[in-house]
């Protein structure tokens, strides 16, 4: 349909067409003049019928004249007759051309139409190619080079495979492409559950360690409080028992001493010595006493207990000077946290005596709501932080910080002296 449009026939008939429509439209406008003329003409002689017709008829006496209803209704007949071949016409013109240009789009994406350049080019190659020469000695060649037409289709169809080709290469390339994808997606699904199953199972190692040093702590703690509560029994024990006992012995043996006469100087003396050693057993009696559980830390608390252990400890290591300072102590901590900073400060300072061979100790204790600071600081040899000491040593002083929840720094360097500081939650 679109090549016979566009064909000359197709032509010819669209403009045959178009001449008629022109003469429809001149004939109407005719009739439609010679209408309004005989009109005028009526009403002029004030008659209700026409003499003569449109074109000029003249009429027998006998024939009547036509009324003006029967011209009006002729004229409208021939007028409505002329109108609807008139949009017939129209209605054919506009459907033609409206095929044309829907008709238009698919013949320009059709692959298989060639412009007449596209022809034209086609056409020198395959002339190019025949002047050349052909070693081919098959005779079938000859009869295709006879015939451009088959060759310009052999050439179509190798051009429409080979763009069939393409399509399907594209094709394979993005099916590759999608595998790729569905493979990489995959993987990456996997490497999701791998990592979530890990981090899933490190979570739980993390739980259960944490539980572990949980239970670890508290029966670290359960086991200091035990000991100091035992070391608090013997204590006790030491003082009321063997104190009473060592008191009575003392008085009997100085009522014994009383009893004997001045000529028995050497019997005195010997119960002289006797009283020495009882007393000398019961300082010992009340130094291990103190040791175990002073009583002074029940009953005055941290500071005046560190400051009457510092005097004693001076009494008998003379060498040693030790400055003491306590700050913002206006209210205690709790017994448990007093009880292991003065561990803690015992052991700083046995450890002082055996291993540092220093002279000047500086013990720094300072209340800082809502910490209690203790600061031992020594100008001895020093040692190696990272060496571990057995007994309670380094790791007991941890231990103890640890199982109230505190924290302790030791900072030492060989030849520069040793830094404990420690740091307790008031609460």
């Amino acid at each position: 349909m679109a090549d016979w449009i566009r064909s000359e026939t197709g032509s010819k008939f669209l403009l045959a067409l178009s001449i008629c429509l022109m003469a429809a439209i001149g004939v109407l406008l005719y009739e439609t003049r010679v209408m309004v003329h005989e009109f005028e003409t009526a009403f002029a002689a004030g008659q209700d019928r026409i003499p003569g017709t449109a074109s000029g008829e003249l009429r027998s006496p006998e024939t009547p004249e036509p009324s003006v209803a029967a011209i009006v209704e002729g004229r409208l007949s021939r007028f409505l007759v002329v109108i609807l071949l008139l949009l017939a016409g129209l209605t054919v013109i506009t459907l033609l051309f409206s095929l044309k240009h829907l008709l238009k789009p698919f013949e320009d994406s059709d692959p298989t139409r060639l412009t007449k350049d596209e022809l034209l080019a086609e056409l020198d190659e395959l002339a190019d190619e025949d002047d050349e020469p052909d070693d081919d000695p098959h005779p079938e060649t000859e009869d295709l080079d006879q015939d451009p037409v088959a060759d310009l289709l052999a050439v179509k169809q190798l051009h429409i495979l080979k763009q069939e080709q393409e399509d399907g290469a594209i094709a394979h390339s993005y099916n590759k492409m999608v595998d790729a994808l569905q493979k990489i997606n995959e993987l990456e699904k996997k490497h999701t559950r791998d990592l979530s199953a890990a981090n899933s199972q490190l979570e739980k190692e993390i739980a259960e360690r944490e539980k572990a040093e949980r239970e670890i702590r508290h029966l670290s703690r359960q086991l200091l409080t035990g000991i100091e509560e035992a070391q608090k029994k013997l204590a006790q024990d030491l003082h009321d028992e063997f104190g009473q006992t060592l008191a009575a012995l003392h008085m009997g043996v100085e009522t014994l001493w009383n009893s004997i006469p001045d000529e028995m100087g050497d019997q005195k003396n010997s119960i002289n010595e006797l009283i020495g050693l009882i007393e000398q057993l019961g300082d010992k009696i009340r130094s291990i006493s103190s040791d175990l559980r002073p009583d002074l830390l029940d009953d005055l608390g941290l500071a005046p207990t560190l400051e009457w252990y510092i005097k004693e400890f001076q009494e008998q290591r003379t060498e040693l000077k030790i400055a003491f300072q306590a700050v913002g102590f206006k209210k205690r901590a709790t017994p448990e946290i007093e009880l292991v900073l003065y561990r803690i400060f015992q052991e700083s300072l046995t450890n002082i005596v055996k291993h540092a061979k220093a002279r000047q100790v500086t013990v720094m204790l300072t209340f800082n709501y809502p910490k209690v600071i203790l600061m031992v600081k020594d100008d001895g040899v020093g040692f190696d932080p990272t060496q571990r000491y057995g007994g309670i040593g380094l790791i007991g002083m941890r231990e103890r910080a640890v199982s109230v929840g505190g924290f302790i720094d030791i900072r030492s360097e060989k030849g520069k002296g040793t830094t404990i500081r420690v740091e307790m939650p008031v609460s």
